[in-house]
């Protein structure tokens, strides 16, 4: 008989044992699943609108730009020689990077929130412009 609940207790505890690492398991996949969805709610940083307008050969690239209002526009000077970022035209508040004073690797940006056209230019290269299309 003392046999007998030994086995008995064994069983047990075996199935108590098991049904708490499948318990466990489960509370793990669920903690898992809540993490990976939190990441997916921080997505509205990726609708921080954003465009790129590069400066090199004395040039902007892309000459043309169309963005959505509320989009940060960002021109990096990927050139060897300083350039400048100038609104000549357009919509918005008037903006301007300096003079000659973004030197390679240097960025300027602006955020554009009045639909409409604008011309920029480089104040120290002329011929250097670009236009931005924002809707």
């Amino acid at each position: 008989m003392t046999r007998f609940f030994a086995t008995l207790v064994s069983i047990v505890a075996c199935g108590l044992v098991a049904a708490g690492c499948g318990s466990s398991n489960s509370d793990n996949s669920s903690s898992s699943n809540t993490k990976t969805q939190k990441p997916a709610a921080a997505a509205p940083k990726k609708s921080g609108k954003t465009g790129a307008v590069s400066m090199k050969n004395i040039q902007f690239s892309p000459k043309a730009l169309t963005v959505a209002k509320g989009t940060t526009v960002t021109w990096t000077n990927d050139d060897s020689v300083n350039h400048d970022v100038t609104k000549t035209s357009g919509p918005g508040p008037k903006f301007a990077s300096g003079s000659g004073n973004l030197a390679q690797g240097a960025t300027y940006k602006q955020t554009l929130t009045t639909p409409g056209t604008i011309k920029y230019v480089c104040t120290v290269h002329p011929g250097m412009a670009g236009t931005i299309t924002v809707k």
